[in-house]
């Protein structure tokens, strides 16, 4: 292998930190681009060097630092700047190694329309469609979709688009125009360029995509395939490989046609080729992801490799040994057989019982599951914001075992060990699909989640425990437990409320934030003789987070409440809510308790934040006139 060179890499979060971890591996020297407003993200810490750019859509500024800083490879992750051609094209005039394909086969397989235009040329399975040159002249929309063979319902789609954005279904002749006109702004807005197209619609298909790897001279590779079928919205929540009930010669036709696209792109690096899978066997392409995929780790679990690695041995210009010879024609290839299978569930900053609204805000507990045939790729450790102007995506947790059920049920319990707390997340959401009879038995389509929202975003608690721990008395009783680690048998807590005689006994677990609840009241909820919760006080000292078996509530706090929080030393004083900051004081700044330390615009209103303690404003973290989410850090007040 030759001399790893100097890294860059051009991404955020938790795959900023997965390729860190290989290249590492690798003896490379790595540093990262990042933003002002990602200033708390973990990997700056861990990289050699951070190059702060304006953001990270602006590729002359990206060039810039890798050419400045000498750098042998960029590697661009997913999103961003990863699929533009333009900006591949610009990295390797520079004279910088871009890990991934070519410029040129990022043009035939990034946009989705020349992309169908290649898949149909090598003879690749596809939709009818009506293209934008064909729409562009036609009067009558709909009666070209009719007679092109399209037919009712139709999907209107961006030909540069990606992530379900630009697309709308259409199901009858007369709403047509509109969502091409709709569709063609979100396009513009999202990528910058108008131009849609439209393809027929599959109600209830399966989403199975192919990893493909290609040598840049004619010749790759495919790992089998993962299936993506539980999404929201056309986002993917769930994946796993193999595919369920994929028989090896469907892998095998499935993989030969990707490969078709592979070798006549000269594709070079990894890349996913995307299939819709009727019930009958019968797939459709749908487009090719020029870089490495979200999901890639179940790949990677099933077949033993480590695709970053790979990418860099190959963007290096060497062939992978872990990897199968590349072969040049498709037809050829005899496919590995998958060992075991694995799940991968995506942990967003999303409130699904909100309609999956975002949930920015800073991370105050953040606790992953440690056990067997589990992986986390994390981009948060416990502090970490969560910035509003950023993908959702906080982790991923990977399960991997002999069987689909081993595997599944694996993940499952790896995720009620999982808490996070200063945002709301999905977990819950993940573990009732987990354990959903359709999912094992494989009854998913791309459209089940949706069908299921309702039943799959409850609440998995018993209305006993939850009603118990919304118990007058119990929250506080927690909190104080949690910060100031005593146990409050008989306390002031429960004595003052005049109802000792049935409270539970509350005592500090073994691990930071674990409460154990005990005594008679909590076993009359079907709990059991125990009830371990983990819990955190929420920014503004109101409110307490807390989690039972991956079920995660927010409890109101008494004032008394209140006051046991503030007192746990910390001396931070943080956003209660999203907006505006209008006025901070200055660094050094005396004040008594009860002062105004800061004031926040939100929805039309003035919020004044005053320090629960008299002493000295240190370290203010924000500046007059910045956005701010909820529980952003805005200062300290060192007590005196």
């Amino acid at each position: 292998m030759s001399t790893a060179p100097r890294l860059l890499i051009a991404n955020r979060g938790e795959i900023a930190r997965r390729i860190l971890r290989t290249a590492r591996a690798r003896g490379c020297r790595v540093a990262v681009v990042s933003t002002a407003a990602d200033r708390g993200a973990p990997v700056r810490d861990e990289a050699d060097r951070v190059f702060e750019v304006p953001g990270f859509l602006d590729g002359d500024a990206i060039v810039a630092a890798a050419t400045g800083w000498n750098a042998g490879l960029l590697h661009p992750g997913y999103g961003f700047l990863s699929e533009s051609a333009s900006f591949a094209a610009a990295v390797e005039a520079a004279g910088v190694a871009f890990v991934g394909p070519t410029a040129e086969s990022m043009r035939l397989l990034g946009d989705k329309e020349a992309a169908r235009r290649t898949a149909v040329a090598a003879g690749v399975p596809v939709l009818p469609s009506l293209g934008v040159d064909e729409l562009a002249p036609e009067p009558d929309p709909a009666a070209a979709v009719e007679r092109a063979g399209v037919g009712f319902p139709c999907a209107v789609k961006a030909a540069a688009g990606g992530g379900g954005i630009g697309i709308r279904v259409v199901r009858r002749p007369e709403a047509l125009a509109e969502a091409l006109s709709v569709a063609a702004s979100e396009a513009r807005g999202a990528f910058g360029d108008d131009r849609v197209y439209v393809e027929r619609w599959l109600d209830r298909p399966r989403h199975v995509e192919i990893q493909v790897l290609g040598d840049g001279q004619g010749a790759g590779i495919h790992l089998g395939e993962r299936e993506c079928s539980v999404q929201r919205r056309r986002q993917k929540l769930l994946e796993w490989a193999p595919g369920f009930g994929i028989s090896a010669d469907l892998r095998a036709w499935m993989g030969e046609a990707a490969l078709r696209l592979v070798i006549a792109s000269r594709y070079r690096g990894a890349g996913t080729v995307e299939f819709l899978l009727e019930e009958d066997g019968t797939f459709h392409f749908l487009e090719v992801n020029t870089r490495l995929q979200v999901e890639h780790p179940v790949t990677e679990e099933i077949y033993g490799v480590d695709l970053v690695d790979a990418q860099l041995e190959i963007a290096n210009g060497s062939w992978p040994a872990a990897l199968p010879a590349p072969v040049s024609r498709a037809e050829s290839f005899e496919p590995r057989s998958p060992c075991g299978a694995a799940f991968e569930a995506r942990i967003v900053a999303e409130s699904p019982r909100n309609g999956f609204a975002p949930s920015p805000g800073r991370l105050r507990r953040c606790r992953e599951p440690e056990a067997d045939g589990v992986r986390v790729d994390s981009g948060v450790v416990e502090g970490s914001p969560v910035p509003p102007g950023f993908d959702s995506l906080l982790a991923k947790v990977i399960a991997s075992g002999d069987s689909h059920a081993a595997a599944a049920a694996r993940l499952g319990c790896a995720l009620e060990e999982t808490v996070i707390h200063g945002v709301e997340t999905n977990a819950s959401l993940m573990i009732s699909v987990l354990r959903h009879p359709d999912l094992l038995g494989e009854r998913v389509h791309a459209g089940w989640l949706e069908e299921r929202i309702e039943e799959t975003a409850a609440s998995r608690l018993e209305p006993e425990v939850e009603a118990f721990l919304h118990r007058r008395g119990v929250p506080d009783s927690v909190a104080e437990a949690v910060l100031r680690r005593k146990v409050t048998e008989s306390a002031s807590v429960f004595l003052s409320l005049g109802h000792p005689e049935d409270a539970p006994r509350v005592e500090p677990g073994s691990r930071a934030g674990e409460v154990l609840l005990s005594g008679p009241v909590v076993q009359e909820t079907g709990a059991g003789k125990v009830l371990t919760v983990t819990a955190t006080p929420l920014a503004g000292a109101r409110a307490l987070a807390v989690t039972v078996d991956g079920e995660t509530l927010t409890l109101p706090l008494s004032e008394e409440g209140e006051k046991a929080t503030i007192q746990d030393g910390s001396g931070e004083i943080r956003a209660p809510l999203a907006g505006q900051v209008i006025r901070i004081l200055d660094a050094g700044t005396r004040v008594e308790k009860g002062d105004v330390v800061a004031v926040i615009e939100s929805m039309k209103m003035h919020w004044e934040i005053r320090s629960p303690v008299a002493g000295v404003v240190t370290d203010p973290n924000v500046t007059a006139g910045e956005p701010n989410a909820a529980g952003v850090l805005l200062l300290h007040v060192s007590a005196i």
